[in-house]
């Protein structure tokens, strides 16, 4: 037999408010809603009650058989709540939560707008148990404060909790969601209740799961909040929640570190390399770019962006890196683009960048071509606000998200080649990218000891643009140590990404 998660065998009075007893204290609300419904129902008067009934009453027979179900009412919620206190604190909470807020919401509208309805028969047209357990209903409850239900409303509480528990198997949420069914539709059948209160139990029901767990309702595989490139970040702490309030703009925060990384052996790597896999070989660039990916897959908090002042975990390790098509003034400039997975190594991340090179050189990337359309259209201004506002939203086509290189983990653009020194670039508001890197020229650099004394180095200049919103500069500055560690060090990035350093 399961063990509780509980031992409630040590609960006593003085330490029920300890963490382990004191989700038990979410009971008192039962207590306090039978005071105030007691007393309710003594003051109020019937001629004050406003009468609820609808339409579909009149189409609903009386059944009294349906009171079986409505009686079990009573050991579906005991039941429930004694399982959930006893094997599943979290399913105890959810049904206690939502209880608690329709007690509390229901008290107030019994008093603000009292309701009554006069949907009883006025005597049984047959005397049989089913009659007889009515006769005693009837007798004790009166039909005041009927809107609305909670008998269902209670009844759609626990049963959220029964249907989000992950340690109950399939077949017991279904026979315990069609039991609840039967409660629900019970009421109407043995005329407790009108269909208004039915409903608006349902109503109050899901503004209930809507206020307290939205952040974990899911829509098909994602929850609500969740982009379809990124998992918003739920648990993150005080100062980097307020942040993206308090600075909405990416631009606006931009960090900028500098990195010298020291190649003598970086470059004896590639010659050996390329000698041994001359149908495979690197450059000093690939080696840059698998070792931000990879420091990308192990540093996680380096591959979050910050969109409608909300910080998201991204889905994807990806990387976009500018394209010369030919070296001229007038030569086009485009945006290739390469996604990693964790099995991907330098020499299968070589021969992405390898084939994205050549296709930009013969054809324009898909974004270019999305462009390159929009520039024939008319009302410029009126895309440009409906992009920004998709943008932000997080509401961008997927098409679109998979070619635009500013929806990329990190954009690195290689001024080496040109012949130039490095220089920062600003980051986008557009888009999630929230890391610019810039590959500056190979150089001798003086390194100076302790004592003084100076060794020349070849070098190469990394400038990082970084959005500060996202984390600190400990964690900035570890992070960027790992990528000057894997570029000294490139046999490391011929294991698999998701290899621990």
């Amino acid at each position: 037999m399961k063990r509780p998660v509980v031992d409630y065998r040590k609960l006593r009075l003085s330490n029920i408010t300890s963490k382990e007893y004191r989700h038990l204290l979410l009971l008192i609300g039962w207590i306090a809603y039978f005071f105030m419904y007691f007393v309710t129902e003594r003051l109020i008067p019937e001629s004050r009650c406003h009468i609820v009934h609808s339409p579909v009453d009149d189409i609903i027979p009386f059944n009294e058989y349906f009171v079986l179900f409505y009686v079990s009412w009573y050991f579906f919620m005991a039941g429930s709540l004694l399982v959930f206190a006893l094997y599943d604190i979290e399913s105890f909470l959810r049904a206690q939560k939502i209880i608690v807020g329709m007690q509390i919401i229901s008290v107030i509208t019994y008093i603000v707008w009292p309701t009554v309805q006069y949907l009883r028969p006025d005597h049984f047209e047959y005397t049989n148990f089913c009659t007889w357990i009515l006769g005693i209903i009837y007798g004790v409850d009166t039909p005041t404060g009927v809107c609305p239900s909670l008998h269902v409303g209670y009844t759609l509480a626990v049963l959220s909790a029964w249907i989000t528990w992950n340690g109950v198997r399939l077949w017991k949420k279904a026979f315990i969601t069609i039991w609840g069914f039967l409660i629900c539709i019970s009421v109407c059948f043995v005329k407790q209740h009108s269909f208004t209160d039915v409903w608006a139990a349902v109503v109050l029901y899901l503004f209930l799961e809507v206020l307290l767990f939205w952040r974990n309702i899911k829509l098909g595989k994602r929850r609500l909040g969740d982009r379809s490139d990124g998992v918003q970040i739920r648990d993150i702490d005080a100062m980097h929640y307020v942040m993206p309030l308090m600075y909405p703009n990416r631009c606006d925060n931009e960090a900028y570190m500098k990195l010298s990384v020291d190649i003598s052996k970086t470059e004896d790597y590639i010659k050996k390399y390329n000698e041994n896999h001359p149908e495979s070989r690197v450059a000093i660039f690939d080696i840059i770019i698998a070792a931000m990916l990879k420091t990308l897959r192990h540093r996680p908090q380096m591959n979050r962006f910050i969109a409608n002042q909300t910080m998201y975990q991204r889905n994807a390790i990806t990387a976009a890196f500018t394209v010369k098509k030919e070296f001229r003034d007038d030569g086009d400039e485009t945006l290739a683009r390469i996604v990693a997975e964790d099995t991907d190594t330098l020499e299968s991340i070589s021969f992405k960048v390898r084939d994205q090179i050549a296709k930009c050189k013969v054809q324009d990337d898909e974004s270019t071509d999305a462009m390159n359309f929009i520039k024939k259209l008319p009302a410029k201004h009126c895309i440009g606000a409906a992009a920004r506002f998709l943008d932000r939203h997080g509401w961008m086509p997927k098409s679109v998200i998979a070619t635009d290189p500013y929806q990329c983990s990190v954009v690195l653009t290689n001024l080496g080649s040109l012949g130039m020194d490095i220089g920062y670039h600003h980051l986008m508001n557009w888009g999630t990218n929230s890391i610019f890197v810039i590959v500056g020229t190979k150089k001798y650099k003086p390194y100076y000891d302790k004592d003084g004394n100076v060794t020349m180095k070849r070098v190469i200049d990394l400038a990082i643009t970084l959005d500060e919103r996202i984390s600190d500069g400990f964690y900035y500055g570890r992070s960027l140590r790992l990528v000057q560690k894997l570029i000294e060090n490139p046999e490391l990035l011929e294991s698999e990404l998701s290899k621990e350093i």
